[in-house]
């Protein structure tokens, strides 16, 4: 049995875990004042929590302020289009004093305040249950305000009892104005050895609803917040005002630098400082120059490429903040989760297989002929290359300098090239460069460019770096390309060099992330799927589909969305005729996976008509429905050549919950499989399409903590189970819903499990470096079965683990499945992937390889 830090709450105690709220219907006359408010500069009117901000500043309680979209029917039908929330009770005089102020901030002295006098009286508190509806057999459904504010009382509940650390005194829990809850004591702050870092214990709250469960579900979790206690680096700040009973306000924090002395000093929102000087209060002085030790005010770190201090409070303090919740909140019940026996795993392969890569394993690229191209600006490139390239092929690689291929099989050569001035991170003409390499690609042949890179963490970023443009360029040739980092000859001070195995490690992950983007794949992902003996194992052909949307937050014109589909059609009996397709934008069609990356790598990423909601959602679903029917009824002869009828050809699409249950409310857990489904067009044809729902988001499925079984239990009952390499099913209900749990590479690796053993409040005197490390806690993902087609459940469940467990590029599991993973990164490796209105990219590595996103810290 699996435990999780997620929670039900019964119907018929949700008053004694909740509690009430407080709310001020705000009519269409409040709603339209509001839109009369003068605009800023980017044109948008004030958002709803800058309000609330100003309101929690002037009274130190939790207050929300929800549009339209966020209430229930009932509440749209009485005519209100906002709603004001607080959990105290109602407000005082300060309320309206508050709002005219700051409304008079807004307008800048201009016009007359409107938005006061439409303030109307509180209704009387009511309780929470009073919004949920409850449904047999299905989810309960609430107004969106309920899943924002929940969270207030269930934490100050929570903070009335101590938390229990390993023998060490109690710890007293504060709560924020956010509903987080803080260890804010100073003894219990983290603090680096030389003293100057620091970090505090933060525990989060979050409801939800779970497939198979009627009641609300409370998920929890923990984190490390670093501390910059000078406000370098810092969006927001926590501020104690010293008042008992009340929270520590958290309120966002902003830089100004002198003019004079060019020195950057942290303040506050004019807008809150306006407020507290009508209200009468004392005012939230923000000193010129904020102490070097963490106070009373406490500026959160949002970034730093460097931290003295590791992230992550580690599974041992997981497993005391569960003892804490059922101790504290007996009334909530434990999700928990049986090992599903029907579902079995194949080993996990991790190594090529010792006579190299075969030609098959070309067969899916859908090329004749394969050529890696290396191309290098100094000998360690090349060495480095060549060597991992050999260890591939399984014999020793030398091809002659600059001259004609080396065969590493039938259907596989490698080249290198010399070519230093293209790979230079100056301003060059690297069209001019790529004309001087003279690849030798046969017919109906691809290339695939290594390429190395200059690159150190602690180097400065140079002003033109070369991998965006040299990824564009290549991609309008229809190369696909990965880099490889090597360190520039002269480190900067204090720099440390890369050993021998992080060289090694690098090289491994980018030679296997090239063959990714070219579609060479090698045995082990049938080896994982197929029966193989092996119950509910794959055994026939099928399309799997991978739907990947995201938004592009940095558009000069809007916010693009980016969608990016891939498609793996499997043979299990033969590897060679299995292909990698991904979708063409740029040839409005599906293509050869290497052609397809090339393609999205060359044009701009995402597209403004797209999006996740209204008319754009549509637009998009119909897109999407177009193209998988192209997919399944019209193969092109890029496609899967197979003497079967690919119209019969099984389909599996996977999509992200996150991202795409917007776009597809059927993927929600309140419309599970009665909305719009990807798919639904080809099923109404009486094709054979199942959808599978990935959901990694741990704030919403709840944070394995341990596991209650009879074998391999750690002799200390204090310490964590680590969960085993199984599929779990959740207990008690009919529903096809499953975790699949797990440990990151990191706490699998030699002393990474010190967070099972220790907290960092009991660590050692020996072990005090250790706080300086990450430490990860148990992870996982949820397994949706929202259509299962021609499959039982449990097969497709067990699919999407093996898909996961066995991943194309490194040595442990991904996040998703194969194919929905590889249209993720197929976005992320785009050369404006996060950039601001695109145009290239200063960070050498924008994203970390494939090994370090699978599993992030607690």
């Amino acid at each position: 049995m699996l435990i999780t830090l997620a929670y039900q709450i019964p119907r018929q105690d949700m008053d004694s875990v909740l509690g009430t709220v407080t709310a001020y219907p705000l009519t269409e006359k409040f709603a339209a004042a509001w839109e009369d408010l003068p605009k800023r500069e980017n044109q948008h009117r004030p958002r709803y929590s800058a309000l609330a901000t100003g309101l929690i500043a002037a009274t130190g309680q939790p207050v929300r302020l929800f549009g339209e979209r966020e209430l229930a029917e009932e509440e749209r039908s009485a005519r209100s289009r906002m709603l004001l929330l607080t959990c105290e009770g109602a407000l005082d005089d300060r309320l309206r004093v508050a709002v005219r102020a700051w409304e008079g901030h807004i307008r800048d002295g201009k016009g007359t305040a409107a938005l006061v006098g439409l303030l109307p009286a509180p209704e009387q508190a009511r309780s929470y249950a009073d919004f949920v509806k409850f449904r047999p057999g299905q989810v309960p459904v609430m107004p969106g305000w309920v899943f924002g504010t929940a969270q207030w009382q269930v934490m100050r509940r929570l903070a009335a009892k101590r938390l229990r650390v390993d023998g060490r005194k109690p710890v007293c829990l504060r709560m924020d104005t956010d509903g987080s809850l803080l260890a804010w004591t100073p003894q219990d702050l983290l603090v680096n050895h030389a003293g100057t870092a620091f970090s505090m214990h933060r525990l989060t709250a979050r409801l939800t609803t779970r497939v198979g469960v009627e009641d609300p579900v409370l998920c929890f979790d923990a984190h490390l917040s670093r501390i910059s206690p000078q406000g370098n680096w810092a969006k927001n700040v926590w501020i104690d005002r010293g008042e008992d009973g009340t929270p520590i306000l958290r309120l966002p924090l902003r830089r100004r630098r002198d003019e004079e002395t060019g020195e950057w000093h942290s303040h506050l929102d004019p807008a809150i400082a306006r407020i507290l000087e009508a209200c009468q209060l004392s005012p939230l002085d923000m000193p010129r120059e904020l102490p070097r030790v963490p106070g009373r005010i406490r500026p959160q770190l949002a970034s730093a490429r460097f931290h003295a201090l590791g992230s992550g409070p580690g599974p041992r303090f997981m497993m005391r903040l569960h003892e804490h919740i059922v101790s504290a909140l007996p009334s909530l019940v434990p999700l928990t989760y049986e090992v599903d026996k029907r579902i079995k795993l194949a080993p996990r392969v991790t190594k090529y297989s010792p006579g190299g890569l075969t030609s098959a394993a070309v067969g899916p690229s859908g090329f004749r002929h394969v050529t890696l191209a290396c191309v290098y600006a100094t000998p360690e490139g090349r060495d480095r290359m060549l060597a991992e390239i050999a260890e591939l092929a399984g014999s020793p690689v030398n091809p002659p300098e600059g001259g004609s291929s080396l065969h590493l099989n039938a259907r596989l050569d490698v080249v290198d090239r010399y070519c230093p001035d293209l790979l230079a991170h100056n301003t060059v003409n690297r069209a001019d460069c790529l004309k001087t390499l003279d690849l030798p690609i046969p017919a109906d042949g691809l290339a695939a460019a290594w390429l190395e890179t200059e690159y150190h963490p602690d180097a400065p970023r140079p002003e033109v770096d070369a991998k965006p443009h040299l990824r564009r360029l290549l991609g309008h040739l229809g190369i696909p390309a990965q880099f490889l980092a090597t360190e520039p000859v002269l480190l900067p001070p204090k720099a440390t060099a890369a050993g021998p195995e992080t060289k090694k490690h690098a090289a491994r992950a980018a030679l296997r992330d090239l063959l990714r983007a070219a579609g060479v794949l090698d045995h082990r992902l049938l080896d994982a799927v197929t029966a193989g003996g092996r119950p509910h194992g794959l055994d026939r052909k099928v399309l799997l589909v991978g739907i990947h949307a995201r938004r592009q937050q940095t558009g000069k014109e809007g916010k693009p969305l980016v969608l990016t589909m891939v498609a793996l059609y499997i043979d299990p009996d033969d590897l060679a005729n299995c292909r990698l397709l991904v979708y063409s934008d740029r040839r409005q069609a599906w293509v050869r996976g290497a052609g397809g990356t090339a393609d999205f790598h060359s044009g701009a990423i995402g597209t403004t008509r797209f999006g996740r909601t209204g008319e754009k959602s549509e637009l998009t679903r119909a897109v999407v429905e177009a193209r998988l029917d192209a997919l399944h009824m019209s193969l092109k002869p890029d496609a899967p050549r197979s003497t079967d009828d690919p119209s019969g050809t099984p389909m599996v699409v996977f999509v992200d919950t996150q991202e795409t249950r917007t776009i597809w409310p059927g993927i929600q857990n309140t419309k599970l499989g009665t909305g719009p489904l990807p798919g639904d067009t080809l099923h109404a044809k009486g094709a054979d399409v199942a959808v599978v729902r990935l959901n990694t988001e741990i704030s919403e499925i709840g944070r394995p903590v341990t596991r209650r079984e009879r074998a391999n239990m750690p002799s200390d009952p204090q310490k964590p189970a680590a969960p085993d390499r199984k599929v779990y099913r959740l207990a008690d209900t009919d529903r096809h819903c499953w975790l699949f749990a797990g440990r990151s590479a990191s706490i699998k690796a030699k002393g990474g499990d010190r967070g099972a053993f220790y907290t960092r409040w009991t660590l050692p005197s020996a072990l005090t470096s250790q706080l300086a490390v990450p430490w990860h806690s148990y992870t996982g993902k949820e397994i949706v079965v929202v259509r299962a087609g021609s499959w039982a459940p449990e097969q497709l469940a067990g699919l999407t683990a093996s898909l996961c467990e066995q991943a194309l590029v490194w040595d442990d599991r991904t996040q998703m499945p194969v194919p929905l993973h590889l249209a993720t990164v197929l976005d992320e490796d785009h050369p404006d992937y996060r950039v601001w209105g695109g145009g290239g990219d200063l960070t050498p590595h924008r994203r970390p390889p494939v090994t370090a996103r699978c599993h992030p810290p607690a």
